[in-house]
């Protein structure tokens, strides 16, 4: 092989020599400085992920105060549930009443609603009475009536309320008196009725979202005969139901908050 390096002066040997010995040099200072910034961003990384991870925990709890602000947020409406048992006597007999109450509580304070009642099974069976000319008989009644009623809640703390209820509505009856030596129909009757009432309420509140409540009162009716008198006081209990409540706590700890802890397990598996 042909040397022609013998050919080539010897400034330009130099030349050719110090350029390659420079741009090795140039090479490795780029190499370190590659190195040296890799190494500065892994250690800044890692002293600031445990940061970053605060940052996140912070941001969720302001996220979930802030649904809660707005779940359990002020109402000016929201909906009312009373299971109502009334327990009566007519004519010194006893009759047991169901009945539901459905309406709208406004501003925490007035509550408007429509009830419906209708008489136990049991209250219809035959029961011993007198008529009004005083003989023995076995009385049969049914009965229904639909009201509108007005509350005012008078008291309001976390586990009692007391509230001022009164009603107004109508419905119908069937009575029948039946001798009670013979059997003989002796009375029988159906008409409308026409009920009104007032009386306290309390209620007993264990929970945020259900209790029990008892009320006491007087029914008036407006029926002449004594065979049809079904004046008289009234004592009632049932459950009492927040819905508002149970959509509001359903909402905060069976989705959101749900939803906030598993976001913080994902970080726990990141750290």
């Amino acid at each position: 092989m042909l040397n022609l390096s013998g050919f080539l002066p010897s400034n330009k040997r130099i030349y050719y020599i110090l350029k390659a010995k420079f741009t090795l040099i140039k090479m490795r200072i780029t190499g370190c400085l590659i190195l040296l910034v890799l190494s500065f961003n892994i250690d800044f990384f890692a002293q600031n992920l445990p940061n970053s991870q605060e940052y996140l925990k912070d941001s969720l709890k302001s996220r979930l105060k802030a649904d809660s602000i707005h779940i359990f947020r002020f109402q000016k409406f929201r909906p009312y549930i009373n299971l109502d048992q009334r327990n009566s006597f007519i004519r010194n007999a006893a009759i047991n009443v169901n009945g539901v109450q459905l309406g709208v509580l406004i501003k925490e304070k007035h509550v408007i609603g429509l009830g419906g009642y209708a008489i136990t099974s049991s209250s219809r069976q035959k029961v011993k009475t007198k008529t009004d000319k005083n003989i023995d008989a076995n009385r049969q009644l049914d009965m229904k009536y639909l009201t509108f009623f007005y509350q005012y809640v008078a008291i309001d703390k976390r586990f009692f309320e007391l509230d001022i209820q009164a009603e107004f509505g109508g419905g119908g009856f069937d009575i029948k008196l039946y001798d009670a030596q013979t059997n003989k129909l002796l009375f029988n009757r159906s008409s409308g009725l026409i009920v009104t009432g007032i009386g306290p309420l309390i209620a007993i509140k264990p929970f945020r979202w259900i209790g029990i409540t008892g009320m006491a009162g007087y029914r008036f009716t407006f029926e002449k005969n004594t065979n049809l008198n079904f004046n008289g006081a009234y004592y009632s209990y049932g459950i009492w139901l927040d819905v508002r409540q149970i959509i509001r706590d359903s909402n905060y700890y069976l989705i959101k908050k749900r939803k906030y802890k598993k976001e913080l397990e994902k970080l726990k598996c990141v750290s």
